[in-house]
């Protein structure tokens, strides 16, 4: 898991990434990738199939289409992150809907593999340190992070934990409210605070890690 310095450092990294031959858009498209994994908790797969139709920067609200469980879902992202992709819509001419909101050097979406390399290279470059394969940090962390985080800023802006917990599953597209718990299971070690808050009302949602 990434701390809050290193995500500091690593949207810095990619806020600053130069164009290539092979990816030439890369600069522009790649920074609201990782905003967006961060930000929305999304899946990878789900940022790279977007398309220009499902992306309602009017409304705010972005059209995840036949996610896990070939489930759709509605996400509003923040402002700020409405803001950017706004910018980031205005560097194209006008695209048909079906087009790929953020094409690859063919058009199509990006393959996962290359946004697994540039993530590691992204690391090395910030000198966060990588364990090894499954062991992370890993991309997919982000969901981790981004449940975390939003759980954390509710706590802190006082809101009411008991009714905003079934609205993080909906975002991060969990079937039912107890899938949740694997995006939480750190919550029990760094906020105790809010994991007492949240079992008044649901039990042991969060599981507690077990001691070997």
């Amino acid at each position: 898991m990434l701390t809050d310095e290193e995500l500091r450092k690593f949207f810095h990294a990619v806020d600053v990434l130069e164009p290539t031959a092979r990816s030439p858009l890369r600069h522009l498209i790649m920074p609201e990738v990782f905003r967006l994994l961060y930000g929305c908790g999304f899946r990878v797969r789900e940022v790279l199939k977007l398309r220009v139709r499902d992306v309602d920067l009017n409304q705010g609200i972005i059209t995840v289409r036949q996610g896990k469980f070939r489930k759709d879902r509605l996400v509003p992202p923040a402002l700020s992150l409405v803001n950017r992709l706004h910018k980031y819509a205005n560097h194209f001419a006008s695209r048909p809907l079906d087009a790929i909101f953020f094409p690859g050097p063919s058009g199509g979406p990006f393959a996962l593999r290359t946004v697994y390399t540039l993530f590691r290279e992204l690391l090395l470059q910030c000198g966060i340190p990588h364990a090894g394969r499954g062991k992370g940090p890993r991309i997919h962390d982000y969901r981790h992070l981004f449940a975390l985080h939003t759980l954390r800023r509710w706590y802190r802006d006082g809101e009411d934990l008991d009714a905003k917990l079934p609205l993080l599953a909906t975002c991060l597209g969990h079937q039912h409210l107890s899938g949740t718990q694997r995006y939480l299971h750190l919550t029990a070690e760094l906020f105790p605070e809010i994991t007492a808050r949240v079992d008044v009302a649901f039990g042991e949602v969060i599981p507690r890690r077990i001691e070997r």
